[in-house]
């Protein structure tokens, strides 16, 4: 597991304010170890409905925190809601607060045990941004409902373990917008991570950030599973300003290329994240009669220094994935990319089924060697048209007719565009 710095997360999470260096102090009370951090003053003219820290922790510390006016009067002392990142010794801190009045910095207190160290990353405030509603949408719902794209496979729920909702739902008065995010943080890599990872943003969301569920509508970790987070037909909490119309898509991964050589924050959209997403957002936009082409990162709607979600790495393959979009509603599933899945069953002693995708029209040959590369069947040499789920079978015998040996041998997928190889196991 890679542990990923926080880098810009507040970036993506929470408008970033600076430490105020000077103000930090450390008291000792008993067996306790008390840091105080107060930010700079920061310059909003409107009031912000709360504020965030991220530290390094081996212990769950605890926090609290309040907020100087521009009267320099503070605020009462609010005990933060705790959240630990997957995976990590990260913790996030914060509370939403009803404030009212301007105010001009926040005091954060921290208190572990005295033998404890903990190491502060990044500081944040939750703004307060109105919504706004398109003059140009018809606020009536869509009558259209095509369902010509198959629904992919989604989690759901009660699948992930996931609470109710803290209380109710606004109903989507009509649907306009599509949203793509990063998660930053940790990347599920499978199913069994992408569950506690489901369930770390979903307390997240309504512990830390005081909403009534998860923010986002659907989320895909790296393995391509797709998760239903609130359900679609409702109004997320993912885009501030513009969640109306608005259905939100999370893509697991820190998908921002290294800002430093301290800033570990490099993945790149995996394949089978890549061809979830397509399906998804074209089984969303068929469903809900949105257009492709109106697809958009988080950082599209606001000025870049508020957030940089979903990642540069993201965010440059949008034009192909609105694109890509377009072409799966209209001409059916067509695979992006090729692929060469294991086989099943694996080992095998009698016949084992060899599947693959196509991308484009191309002769392939799909092959069987053994472990010093020797060539001992050909399974397929021909062209094949685009498609998915092609199949070949083997039967663990030779060109000649005769069966092989038990062992390991290698079945290679090749083609002008395309090489790959997978490892089988014949028991004989």
């Amino acid at each position: 597991m890679i542990s990923l710095s926080m880098g810009e997360l507040f970036t993506d999470a929470a408008y970033p304010i600076n430490r105020n260096r000077s103000s930090k102090r450390i008291v000792i009370n008993g067996n306790n170890k008390i840091t105080y951090l107060k930010s700079v003053d920061y310059f909003l003219t409107d009031a912000v409905e709360g504020a965030a820290i991220s530290i390094i922790s081996p212990k769950r510390p605890s926090a609290r925190l309040r907020f100087e006016y521009l009267d320099n009067t503070l605020s009462d002392w609010y005990e933060c809601n705790g959240v630990a990142e997957p995976f990590s010794e990260r913790w996030y801190f914060g509370i939403t607060v009803p404030e009212t009045e301007t105010t001009k910095s926040v005091e954060f207190e921290l208190t572990v045990n005295k033998e404890q160290d903990i190491t502060i990353e990044k500081m944040g405030l939750f703004l307060i941004v109105p919504e706004s509603v398109p003059t140009e949408v018809d606020t009536e719902k869509s009558s259209r409902v095509y369902f010509q794209v198959t629904k992919p496979r989604i989690i759901t729920r009660t699948e992930w373990g996931a609470k109710p909702p803290q209380f109710g739902y606004s109903d989507m008065p009509y649907y306009n917008k599509l949203t793509l995010h990063h998660s930053v943080g940790f990347a599920a890599e499978n199913l069994e991570e992408g569950i506690i990872q489901m369930q770390a943003i979903q307390s997240f969301h309504q512990d830390v950030r005081g909403w009534s569920d998860i923010g986002y509508h659907f989320i895909i970790d790296k393995a391509g599973n797709i998760y239903q987070g609130r359900p679609e037909t409702v109004i997320g909490a993912h885009t501030s300003g513009a969640n109306t119309g608005n259905i939100g898509t999370c893509v697991l991964g820190c998908y921002h290329p290294p800002a430093s050589e301290n800033y570990y924050c490099y993945d790149e959209l995996s394949m089978s994240s890549n061809n979830s997403l397509i399906k998804l957002i074209a089984w969303v936009s068929d469903s809900y009669d949105i257009a492709p082409n109106v697809l958009l990162g988080h950082r599209d709607y606001y000025d870049y220094e508020y957030t940089s979600c979903p990642g540069d790495n993201l965010w440059a393959l949008l034009p192909e994935l609105r694109i890509e979009i377009s072409s799966y509603i209209e001409y059916g599933p067509t695979p992006m990319s090729y692929r060469l899945y294991q086989n099943f069953p694996n080992p095998f002693n009698n016949l084992t089924e060899i599947r693959f995708d196509i991308s484009k029209t191309e002769k392939i040959e799909l092959a069987i060697y053994n472990i010093l590369g020797q060539k001992i069947v050909s399974l397929a040499n021909r062209a094949y048209n685009p498609g998915e789920g092609y199949s070949v079978y083997w039967d663990g015998k030779n060109s000649n007719g005769d069966r092989v040996s038990s062992g390991i041998y290698l079945c290679s997928i090749r083609s002008n565009n395309f090489k790959k190889a997978i490892r089988m196991a014949y028991i004989k």
